[in-house]
């Protein structure tokens, strides 16, 4: 391959896939929505069997070619501008060579292989209409197929009308009709899920803007018509806690994981909309005494491990938390003065050995700083805490 040639590929990728950097390595996305699939020819997922002809995309940005063609680039008038051909192009009329397998073919599926993958909802018939430009009697027929087959009803399609100018066509090439009926191009879509339409070469020199699928019979297009049918990501949902939890094993969540112990001291209770296990500190019973919750360790977590407990600092008190294994305490902490109510705050303790059966407990206390006024006296922080997170040793 020279120079020049490996140049025009490359534009030709940069043109065809360049966009704005994301999480995906995925080109663009293509989805049925509400019977209709509208894809821009030059947005094809892969291309093969392109030895002989090769389909290339053009616009105003890409360079002049080095391929035989029989007209100049038709990019005006063209769906964003940009369309693909297939080239070179050596039987554009009846008075140049039939060359079989090289510049024509009727065996669909077998030279210059685009994909498309399209994501259906609907499944059943669809009509299929090509927006295509033709200056000759022999650049006009091209093959349509789905999911690697090419059924008969969606092979030749042709386009006659229109010469000269970007028109679409769903009509197919009979023995008895060259030029064929409208809306007479149809593949089936079997069920539900990612299918790939597929094109393939009948004749070189087919210029192909856009490809239209719609269960619609009497649907006719117009103009450059509907745009392009992707799939729109909606947003995922963001980390809303747990912030500095970078890595882990297994993540036991206060509410979720933890049994409230009977103890017969003070409870817990859930604060759902903080995910965390708190004391209601508003009954005085319950003030500057300890809450207490246990996990139950199962086999498939035997092993040594760094253990990171996730409390809530609060500005009205400083809490104090313990955690104990088998009723040994083995960590104590107490949460930091804070002017950012609900702060998550992560204390930790390596080298802790488990085995199945052994008893976790995490207990807190509610308590005053005495800061914050409340009815007749001061605020209490309620012991919040949210998570004991789990990190194997090697």
């Amino acid at each position: 391959m020279n120079m020049k040639l490996r140049l025009f590929h490359l534009l030709t990728f940069i043109v065809t896939f360049t966009g704005p950097i994301t999480y995906s390595h995925a080109a663009l996305a293509h989805q049925e929505h509400s019977g209709f699939v509208i894809i821009e020819a030059e947005n094809f997922a892969t291309q093969h069997l392109d030895s002989k002809r090769r389909w290339l995309v053009f616009s105003q940005n890409t360079p002049s070619h080095i391929y035989s063609d029989s007209d100049q680039a038709h990019y005006d008038g063209a769906s964003n501008g940009s369309y693909i051909e297939l080239l070179p192009d050596t039987r554009s009329n009846h008075h140049e060579d039939i060359v079989r397998n090289e510049n024509f073919t009727n065996q669909a599926g077998t030279m210059a292989v685009l994909s498309y993958p399209v994501y259906f909802k609907t499944p059943g018939k669809y009509y299929v209409w090509a927006r295509a430009y033709s200056t000759g009697s022999e650049d006009n027929g091209v093959h349509i197929g789905l999911n690697g087959s090419w059924p008969e009803s969606a092979k030749r399609l042709q386009l006659c009308q229109g010469k000269h100018a970007w028109t679409w066509s769903s009509a197919q090439r009979r023995d008895t009709n060259h030029c064929g009926s409208p809306n007479t191009i149809t593949i089936h879509v079997p069920q539900k899920g990612v299918h790939t339409v597929m094109v393939s070469m009948r004749e070189d020199g087919f210029e192909l803007d856009k490809l239209l699928l719609t269960q619609d019979k009497n649907y006719q297009p117009s103009n450059i018509d509907k745009a392009e049918t992707l799939h729109i990501s909606s947003s995922l949902p963001e980390k809303t806690e747990l912030f500095e939890i970078k890595e882990y094993t297994r993540i036991l969540h206060a509410i979720d994981d933890f049994t409230i112990a009977n103890t017969g001291e003070i409870p817990y209770y859930h604060h759902k909309s903080k995910n965390a296990l708190a004391i209601n500190a508003v009954n005085k019973a319950y003030r500057d005494k300890f809450a207490h919750a246990e996990y139950k360790v199962q086999s498939k977590e035997n092993g040594s491990y760094t253990l990171t407990l996730v409390t809530l600092a609060e500005i009205d008190g400083e809490s104090t938390y313990t955690i104990s294994l088998n009723n040994k305490e083995i960590g104590k902490f107490i949460n930091p003065k804070t002017a950012e109510d609900y702060q998550e705050i992560y204390f930790h303790i390596q080298g802790v050995e488990l085995q199945k059966g052994d008893i976790i407990r995490v207990s807190s206390l509610a308590v005053t700083n005495g800061k914050i006024p409340e009815n007749d006296g001061t605020a209490y922080a309620r012991g919040r805490w949210r998570a004991l997170v789990m990190n194997k040793e090697n």
